[in-house]
């Protein structure tokens, strides 16, 4: 079975087509890239697939499930946007833990998967501090880390290495795929 499946998926702005029949399979545990020019969908699409955003027409599926009426909290889908996307006003084990407080996860269990994570994205040492303390990179890093806290059954990320030097990129690069689930 597919994680994600995409058939024949159309967006339109304001009479201004940004997808045009979008078709796609992603098997599960199997990582994509979409590629492509600046403005020609692909953050768009991944909205649509995480429910941020409408699709004019067409289906979305994951794990056989349509997904086109059921809102974002429903979907168990992360999105690590491009811009980061922090709660300025949290700390950053704040940032971290906030999906799984959401889901009402013991508190003990919140604090080592935050350690987990902030050793992960080899910030170990801010967990007590706020986002606008830190570099963009380092933002980056805290919402990846965010992100796959609660072990989300699809991940989908707009650009989320594209602010770490390369050294760094490639080391999160290695990372991600080897996650563990909560």
């Amino acid at each position: 079975m597919s994680a994600i499946s995409i058939h024949a998926v159309r967006k339109e702005f304001k009479g201004h087509q940004a997808l045009q029949s979008i078709d796609l399979e992603v098997k599960d545990q199997e990582f994509c890239v979409l590629l492509g020019p600046s403005g020609c969908g692909k953050t768009t699409l991944m909205r649509i697939i995480a429910g941020l955003e409408t699709e004019t027409s067409g289906d979305v599926h994951i794990g056989g499930k349509r997904m086109n009426a059921l809102p974002p909290r429903e979907r168990n889908i992360a999105m690590v946007f491009q811009n980061y996307a922090v709660f300025p006003h949290m700390t950053i084990g704040e940032n971290i833990g906030f999906g799984l407080s959401e889901r009402r996860i013991d508190k003990a269990t919140i604090s080592k998967r935050v350690k987990e994570l902030l050793d992960m994205v080899q910030l170990s040492t801010v967990e007590h501090r706020y986002p606008p303390e830190l570099s963009g990179g380092q933002q980056q890093r805290i919402a990846v880390a965010r992100a796959v806290a609660y072990s989300p059954r699809v991940l989908l990320m707009d650009e989320p290495l594209g602010a770490l030097d390369l050294k760094l990129r490639e080391a999160m690069q290695g990372q991600l795929p080897t996650l563990t689930p909560l």
